[in-house]
């Protein structure tokens, strides 16, 4: 059979499923963008069954929506979801902080050092595009090691998906090097944890996870978004 140059060959589901969250998370494809399957097509290298199939599993973690006879769109964003994955977020994130520290052990430790020193040599230069995707990924790398030893996989879980729906506003109302307030708030945050300061550790991920909500709440209203 002759194989013209324009068949699709399909990009496998798990990384399919990947990059599409990625351009979500990041806003690559916008909030609220209608998701066109054809033009999707060319873009990620994939045929229109993989593709529904991968937006069809987004859509149960809220990433993208799916309306009757209209096909797909990016989930939007609104200064009421903000607040609600705010809240929910902190009561999930606190709970996930605490017993990482109480079970972490030497490893634990290790790890969150690692993944710290890695974000802090981009933390503070992050300028372009592609280095503002490395800080976004190495943040998002530090984040995790602190709740690594958690032994709740369903906190893990609901955690994660929190940490992502929130990632979308983060990086709508970011768009330059983070501000020194929030780099020091990283060191004590690291410092904490390391001290096994459970109280004082959930204090500053509290005042950080709220930090970053009131400049996202900031940008939504300067941009007109209710």
């Amino acid at each position: 059979m002759d194989q013209g140059a324009s068949e699709t060959v399909d990009t496998e589901p798990t990384d399919l499923r990947a990059r599409l969250r990625d351009d979500v998370i990041s806003c690559v494809l916008a909030p609220g963008q209608r998701l066109k399957l054809d033009e999707l097509r060319s873009c990620y290298n994939a045929s229109v069954g993989s593709l529904r199939e991968a937006l069809t599993h987004m859509v149960f973690e809220g990433l993208v929506s799916a309306e009757a006879n209209r096909g797909f769109c990016v989930a939007q964003i609104s200064l009421s979801d903000l607040d609600d994955i705010t809240e929910v977020r902190l009561d999930i994130e606190r709970k996930a902080l605490a017993q990482s520290i109480e079970h972490g052990d030497d490893q634990w430790e290790a790890d969150i050092v690692a993944a710290y020193h890695m974000m802090v040599k981009v933390e503070a230069a992050v300028t372009s595009p592609t280095n503002r995707r490395i800080w976004v990924e190495r943040h998002s790398r530090f984040h995790e090691a602190l709740i690594a030893a958690c032994p709740s996989n369903w906190l893990l879980r609901f955690r994660s998906l929190l940490f992502d729906q929130a990632q979308r506003y983060r990086t709508l109302s970011v768009r330059k090097s983070p501000a020194p307030g929030r780099i020091d708030e990283h060191r004590k945050l690291l410092e904490a944890v390391l001290e096994r300061d459970t109280e004082k550790a959930c204090e500053i991920i509290e005042n950080h996870i709220r930090g970053t909500a009131e400049n996202a709440r900031k940008w939504l209203i300067e941009n007109g978004m209710r």
